[in-house]
Order: C-alpha cells, then structure tokens, then sequence
C-alpha cells in the first residue's frame, strides 16, 4: 500500500512538473509571470528614435486567439524590421475570464513579439480577480504615454462591469489628460480603451459628455477600441472625430496605422 502510495506521488509530481504551464490551483489565483509590462514597454518607446512619421500596429481581443497570436508574434518579427514599427497596442480582452493562466498564457506568446507592446484592459479581463492580475502584470488602468509629438491616452472604458454607476470611462481624468497635454509639443492625442461608446457595454449616460470631450480638441485624430470583434473605421457621430475598432485577432487581422505628422492612415492587414 505504502509503495502505490509512494509510487502515485511520483507520477504526479512528474505529471504537475512536466507540463509546460504552471499548476493554478483556483481560477480566483494571482500569480503573474512578469510585473509592470506596460511601464517596461514605455520605457523602450522612450529610448527609440522619436519619428514624424512612424508605424505602429493594434490587435485586440486575443482571449479566444491564442494560437493567431503565435502566429501574429511569427508574423510580425518576420516581416517588419526593428525600425518599421515603433510599437504594438493591444485593444483588450487578453483573458475570456480573467483568470492568472490566461495572462500566462498571453505573456509566454506576447514576450516574443519585437516591438514594444501596450494593453488597455478589457471587460474580459475584469472578471474574477482579473482586475488585480492585469494591475500587476501591466500596471495602472488609466495612464498616458508619448511618443516624438504624439499623446496617447490609455483607460478603462468597461461600464457594463462596473454596472454602469458612472466610474467609467473615468471622464474628470481622461480631461486633466488633455489639459496637461502641451499643445505647442503635439501634433496629434490618440485615445485606446476597450469599449467603444458606440456600443451597448458603454455607460449610456456618458455617451455625449464623452464624445463631446474627445472632439473638443482639434489635436484629437483617433480612437482606438476593439471588443466587437470585428473591424469598424468611421466617424460616427458628424463631429470630426474618428473611431476605430480593431477586428478579434482569431481573425487573423490586426490593422497596421502610419502617422506622418498630423495625416494618420488606417490598414488592415491579414495574414
């Protein structure tokens, strides 16, 4: 009895030690691989030659993509040079439940990837403990970085998973963004979080505030979402301001933007 015992401890032991992901024991587990992956990635944008014109990519949704997002990673190193892109921006929903395997999972693929890489949080990623896994993995849900004269603005935008109590979008920030923006220093503030307004999982009673706020600067030039999964490029509400969704990843697209000093041109790429 002892030696089955002992002889089934050895078979799991050699089970749990050889499988190439680490063992979670609970889907509520918070137990990340790497910290602070978007402050690295700023990091790395800050030292890169600071460019008029420049290129970077956007992919979202990559919860139900994992094995595209190999296959985005082989891509991308394959057919750009280190100098063609600045830099990658992810739309959200890394995880389908926010669980810390999920995230793992992510990383292990994503840390291959050339270019610095920046995720919004999505409402997927929200779930469980999802929230504090994605605050130490990739740092702050609301923040700002630059690149040469350009703003980006990153923040949460997930209302249906705050029960839409007004928290989000955090408008009062996004505004103290904009006024600390130095305009004789930009030429363009780009916008990325999940959830569009044009969507139903938007905080209804923000949709015009919101709207309003992101077209009351002419520095304003787009956007950036993803969570619908499927393309989207247009300026829906007559106001100037244009809106991108980016396309699932399982859809093996990811869309390609080139800025060359206030002009920004949106390509969808599919490989």
């Amino acid at each position: 009895m002892k030696n089955s015992v002992l002889l089934f401890g050895v078979g799991l032991l050699m089970l749990l030690t050889g499988c190439k992901k680490a063992f979670q024991y609970s889907l509520l587990e918070v137990r990340p691989l790497a910290r602070d992956l978007n402050s690295k990635a700023i990091d790395k944008i800050n030292s890169l030659p600071q460019k008029s014109t420049f290129t970077f990519l956007v992919i979202s949704d990559t919860q139900i993509a994992l094995g595209e997002l190999k296959d985005f990673v082989k891509y991308a190193n394959k057919h750009y040079q280190n100098d063609e892109i600045a830099f990658v921006l992810h739309g959200g929903d890394i995880t389908d439940f926010g669980a810390n395997y999920e995230y793992n999972d992510y990383y292990n693929d994503i840390k291959k990837l050339k270019f610095p890489t920046i995720a919004t949080i999505g409402n997927h990623d929200m779930l469980g403990n999802g929230s504090e896994i994605y605050r130490q993995y990739f740092g702050p849900d609301n923040f700002t970085f630059r690149y040469a004269k350009n703003t980006f603005i990153v923040f949460n935008s997930n209302s249906r998973e705050r029960g839409f109590d007004g928290t989000l979008p955090n408008e009062e920030w996004i505004t103290q963004q904009l006024q600390n923006t130095d305009a004789e220093q930009t030429d363009n503030i780009f916008f990325l979080s999940h959830v569009a307004p044009m969507s139903t999982d938007f905080d209804p009673n923000k949709v015009d505030s919101f709207t309003k706020m992101l077209a009351s600067t002419d520095k304003a030039r787009l956007s950036i979402h993803g969570h619908t999964h499927v393309f989207f490029y247009d300026e829906p509400y007559n106001d100037g301001m244009q809106y991108l969704v980016a396309p699932s990843l399982e859809k093996r697209s990811f869309i390609e933007i080139t800025v060359q000093h206030q002009s920004v041109s949106i390509n969808p790429i599919y490989y």
